[in-house]
């Protein structure tokens, strides 16, 4: 009596996880690092971790702890398929987005609001003529950051008066009240980014 050879049938359904593979490669290449030095790193061996990025294995969650950590990521996000983990957003300024007041010199669209471990508002805003604008306090602990893109404008916080520069990053305490004031041209525009 002869014995057939068993053929384990896999499920259509059955996870693949070569993403895994491909971020360690892509964080690698990123990196500009070796095997030799991610092996090191995170003690894994440095044919365990070729045979991840080539899908020819599936790392325990050991291994996995290990890489994330000598990554600097969290396991979570190494293991996230990447459908799921991207959270690719992309906003344009349209005229449901403005958060000023109509007919303000200053206008200012909200491109982005989220909250994970911590809130956060992304807004576009230019002056469509000189002027001014203020801003209420903020939650206590916000942070503002702005960008200008072009043009200068004057901010106005508690006593201080701050000239702030095309291609300049300035930050400041947001639960203070605040203002901005734009009195040359080319006319100020930029980007605030709201922490809180």
């Amino acid at each position: 009596m002869t014995s057939q050879p068993i053929h384990e049938h896999v499920p259509d359904n059955e996870p693949n996880f070569d993403f895994i593979g491909h971020f360690v490669r892509s964080y690698r290449a990123a990196k500009q690092e070796s095997l030799q030095v991610l092996a090191e790193r995170s003690g894994v061996s440095r044919s365990m971790i070729a045979q991840i990025e080539s899908a020819q294995t599936t790392p325990t969650i050991v291994v996995l702890a290990k890489l994330a950590n000598a990554m600097e990521i969290s396991l979570g996000d190494l293991v996230q398929p990447p459908e799921y983990a991207l959270n690719i957003n992309i906003s344009e300024i349209t005229p449901d987005k403005q958060v000023s007041k109509q007919g303000s010199a200053f206008v200012c669209h909200l491109l982005n609001s989220q909250t994970r471990h911590f809130s956060n508002e992304i807004y576009h805003f230019h002056f469509k003529t000189s002027g001014k604008t203020a801003f209420a306090a903020n939650v206590a602990g916000s942070t503002k950051h702005i960008w200008l893109e072009q043009g200068s404008m004057l901010m106005y916080i508690a006593n201080k008066r701050v000239s702030i520069k095309p291609q300049q990053l300035t930050s400041f305490n947001a639960a203070i009240p605040h203002r901005f004031e734009c009195i040359s041209t080319p006319l100020a525009k930029g980007l605030f980014y709201v922490v809180y």
